[in-house]
């Protein structure tokens, strides 16, 4: 529809005639230059002798739910010479709405070269099909009735404008007690100032309908809080502002209880966890702090001789309660880590042969007691790479089941390696005895936690009937199978099947070397408080080519650091006055040559945390007490200060 400029002056004569028919015309050159016909007045509601309204103020008139389309329909318009036709709603200042269909189209550059855009608006509300909107009204209500959700319109400059009969199950209000509120009478100040922060952010962003909603507070008529989720649709006008939220609200209370709840169970869940870590690492430093003692100095007893039989026999009796009272530490220990998942396996090349041979040798005395015949039976020069240590203890455990329940006859331990297949192959060990056998439907639940085939057993053997569960959790972690087979009369075989990579012999027989201790001298400092463990370390070390200086605590560590050229520092954990990662930091942060000193903690903390904590602060090794005098002499080994002339070489 093109206006001749001609053609203007009697089409406006035309429409006078329908002045009062809710018909108008308007022309629009640019946002500051609008006219309208008197009957765009008439249509808007306005005093025709006022000043043609503002384009801000002409967007504000439509119905918030139409402004959107209006003004993609008004972008079209001026950027294109097609004819535009759109229906939407307007609200006079009465607060009356009405129907307008608008018709615009871009006109031909007059001789001044502008492009003005010409239209006709047609106040359409009395020809609106009633049956259309009752029935439409009829749905809506329905559904805003039945709903245990609230919906809810709010106008910025009116409050709520609508709610539905659920305000009463969700805030206590009736509709029409909610009408006019305000989002600061029923939301606490801090959940009104955080949801202005998020719309004022959807609406930077333009983003009018949010993938997210989010969940604040309402205060019910009773006067307790309420949680309520919303994610509300907002309606701008033409200007960018925004002037009425339509939203769906839903009373949240009893998630967000339950998710209270959860998070309290979860905290006392992860207390208890705690309590348990700090009790077991307790338990075990405090068990493991005597035994070094009781084990040492067993062992260094035996190693002189000198004993009477009897004194020989008693003496024995007190080393083999106090392994026992450490192999109970140890799998109580291991378990608690395998359930926190806090178990690392390594990989080292070992020779199968060693791994067999190792435990039988370890196991004969035990056997030539009872009379058994205890027979290995391996592949020699065969070499894997693996945990070997974890796959000692497994084996281990294994073997000393079948001896302790086997009354006469023998245990046979057969290792086998398979073909090498990508480079790997399958470690087999199978553990067979002679004993009276087990009922087949109790082997597979020996191997769940505190469970043992006969509830005797433990009250006869001892033991804690967490080894096999420890080692299926090992072998599963090294993506092998356990197991158990017996008829019940005959005896009883475990096996295990794990694969693994294989080594090179000559790569494997290089891992193995052990650190040659140094041929010179050596000054050791070591920091323990407890007098007998100081005794103990002494007398496993007389034979050694060393200096032992002793301290006390930690504090005294640091002293002794400082004023002594040491060459290796055997650090207590727990210490009074200052305890070892204490003083360890503090060595490291001396300005000094002390504060190159190696350090090695000579501990009861074993527990992976403990570990970590010795290497965060500033230490190199770590050495378990009860003390294997052999990890004890290779930790010298390995750590202990090079000659200065070597160091100076590095």
């Amino acid at each position: 529809m093109t206006i001749e400029t001609d053609d203007r002056d009697s089409l406006a004569i035309a429409l006078a005639g329908l002045k009062g028919a809710g018909v108008g015309w308007w022309r629009v050159l640019d946002p500051e230059t609008t006219w309208w016909s008197s009957g765009m007045f008439e249509i808007a509601g306005l005093d025709p002798a006022g000043d043609v309204p503002t384009r801000d103020q002409i967007f504000r008139m439509y119905h918030p739910d139409d402004s959107n389309i209006v003004g993609r329909t008004w972008r079209r318009m001026f950027g294109t010479d097609e004819a535009v036709r759109v229906r939407y709603r307007i609200v006079r200042p009465s607060g009356e709405y009405r129907h307008v269909v608008n018709w615009g189209q871009r006109q031909p550059p007059d001789a001044d070269g502008r492009r003005w855009v010409f239209g006709m608006a047609f106040d359409v509300t009395d020809e609106v099909d009633d049956q259309e909107l009752f029935e439409s009204e009829r749905a809506f209500r329905f559904v805003a009735e039945h709903t245990s959700d609230m919906i809810v319109r709010s106008r910025m400059d009116a409050g709520i404008t609508f709610a539905s009969p659920a305000s009463r199950a969700v805030l206590g209000y009736s509709p029409s007690e909610i009408l006019g509120m305000a989002p600061a009478d029923i939301v606490p100040e801090d959940d009104v100032a955080r949801i202005r922060d998020v719309l004022r952010d959807r609406i930077a962003r333009g983003e009018l309908i949010s993938p997210t909603g989010y969940e604040y507070r309402g205060r019910h008529k009773n006067g307790h809080l309420v949680w309520l989720e919303a994610n509300p649709r907002l309606v701008l006008n033409g200007a960018g502002e925004l002037t009425e939220i339509v939203d769906v609200v839903r009373d949240i209370t009893a998630r967000k209880n339950t998710e209270a709840a959860l998070v309290q169970a979860r905290q006392e869940a992860e207390a208890a966890s705690r309590a348990k870590s700090e009790f077991l690492a307790n338990m075990s430093h405090e068990l493991r702090t005597p035994l070094t003692s009781i084990l040492g100095f067993s062992r260094l007893i035996g190693r002189d001789g000198g004993l009477s039989p009897a004194d020989r026999t008693h003496l024995d009796l007190i080393r083999s309660a106090g392994e026992t009272l450490l192999a109970v530490v140890n799998d109580i220990l291991d378990f608690s880590k395998l359930e926190a998942e806090a178990l690392t396996l390594s990989a080292e090349p070992f020779s199968v042969d060693e791994l067999g041979q190792g435990v039988v040798a370890l196991l004969g005395g035990q056997a030539d007691d009872k009379g058994l015949a205890l027979t290995c039976d391996v592949p020699e020069d065969a070499w894997l790479s693996g945990d070997a240590p974890r796959l000692r203890q497994v084996l281990l455990n294994l073997v000393s089941n079948a001896v302790k329940f086997t009354e006469r006859g023998e245990v046979r331990v057969r290792l086998n390696v398979g073909t090498a297949q990508d480079g790997r192959c399958m470690l087999e060990a199978t553990v067979q005895d002679t004993g009276v056998g087990l009922d087949p439907t109790q082997i597979d639940q020996m191997f769940d936690r505190f469970t043992q085939a006969d509830g005797s057993v433990s009250r006869r053997f001892g033991g804690t009937g967490l080894g096999l569960a420890i080692s299926r959790r090992l072998i599963e972690m090294m993506g092998g199978q356990i197991g158990g087979d017996s008829d019940g009369r005959t005896g009883s075989t475990f096996w295990f099947r794990v694969p693994l990579p294989v080594a090179e012999t000559a790569e494997a027989a290089e891992a193995q070397t052990a650190h040659p201790m140094p041929d010179r001298r050596l000054r050791v400092l070591l920091a323990e408080d407890h007098a007998a463990n100081r005794a103990l370390i002494a007398a496993l070390t007389a034979s050694c080519d060393l200096d032992l200086d002793m301290v006390e605590n930690g504090e005294q560590a640091v002293a002794a650091a400082r004023t002594g050229d040491y060459d290796l520092i055997l650090m207590d954990m727990q210490m009074p006055v200052m305890d070892g990662p204490t003083a360890a930091r503090a060595i490291r942060a001396a300005s000094g040559p002390e504060r190159d000193t190696p350090i090695v903690a000579l501990t009861a903390n074993v527990l992976p945390e403990q570990i970590a904590q010795c290497r965060a602060a500033g230490m190199q090794g770590h050495v378990a007490k009860p003390v294997d005098p052999r990890a004890l002499f290779a930790a010298i080994a390995e750590h202990a200060r090079p000659p200065k002339e070597e160091a100076a070489a590095a």
